[in-house]
């Protein structure tokens, strides 16, 4: 019997041919990702979190071309864990149609059905989904992550909806007192086990409605001490009714509204 043994070098020249960033969205993100980057999604219940982090994933595992027609997307793998049984295939694969759809249109095409769903059902295959009912699975789930990313080199996101399912479980066990120590705990947790393979982190978190208009935009401390490198924001102002999200990083911060619609959050600039 023949094998191959992998020694270090093999692997980390493996991980190496990753792309150096992704394009996860480009209003947000003009210059893509840096694959090595923690993003956090945060906002009271209704304002699009899971949304926003289903049309990251669909853009993430669509190819970027099909049959010479730019399609825009990642084309990489990706792993969603969903603490709270919110992510919806369904909901992943009408956005991924939706995109398609705008990519032949760009062109002036009607693209076949049978080509739209062949396109998704392939990207799909690219699409991790671990559930998990409680918090001891999900702590399994967390130290089994590495062998998870060991037998798929191609992927490239990690996300979580949402980190906050367990907190309450956890306090009780361990008398956590903050729910940024836990949120802190955790992703030092995950970067335990994810930082050698160089993958784009994102999760969503609970947040409580907010008391006035405007969120703090120039708490930059804070995401240094959470880990964070970008911080999604994303609110109803009270007074217009409308739905905005702030981009905060430790090089800026800026404010987008947006809709929220059947074919997902759509930026108004």
């Amino acid at each position: 019997m023949q094998f191959h043994c992998e020694d270090g070098l093999e692997l980390l020249s493996r991980f190496r041919e990753k792309q150096s960033s992704i394009n996860l969205d480009e209003v947000l993100f003009p210059t893509g990702v840096s694959n090595d980057k923690l993003i956090e999604i945060i906002g009271a219940s209704s304002t699009g979190k899971t949304l926003l982090l289903c049309q990251f994933l669909a853009k993430c595992i669509l190819p970027a071309q099909c049959k010479g027609i730019k399609i825009n997307g990642c084309n990489i793998c990706a792993i969603i864990i969903d603490t709270l049984g919110q992510i919806q295939i369904s909901k992943i694969a009408e956005f991924m149609t939706s995109m398609i759809h705008n990519a032949y249109q760009n062109i002036s095409i009607t693209p076949p059905v049978e080509t739209v769903d062949s396109i998704v059902n392939r990207s799909l295959n690219n699409l991790t989904v671990i559930r998990c009912c409680s918090n001891d699975q999900f702590q399994i789930i967390l130290n089994m992550l590495k062998n998870e990313l060991l037998d798929n080199e191609k992927t490239a996101l990690l996300a979580i909806d949402n980190i906050f399912a367990y907190y309450w479980q956890e306090r009780w066990k361990k008398g956590i007192l903050s729910m940024d120590s836990y949120v802190k705990s955790l992703v030092k947790h995950i970067r335990t086990h994810t930082s050698q393979f160089r993958i784009v982190t994102v999760y969503t978190r609970w947040d409580r409605p907010m008391s006035k208009n405007e969120p703090d935009t120039k708490d930059y401390h804070i995401l240094e001490g959470m880990g964070v490198n970008y911080k999604l924001q994303l609110y109803r102002n009270r007074e217009s009714n409308k739905f905005i999200c702030h981009l905060k990083s430790m090089e800026h911060a800026k404010k987008i509204h947006y809709t929220i619609c059947n074919s997902g959050i759509k930026w108004t600039l």
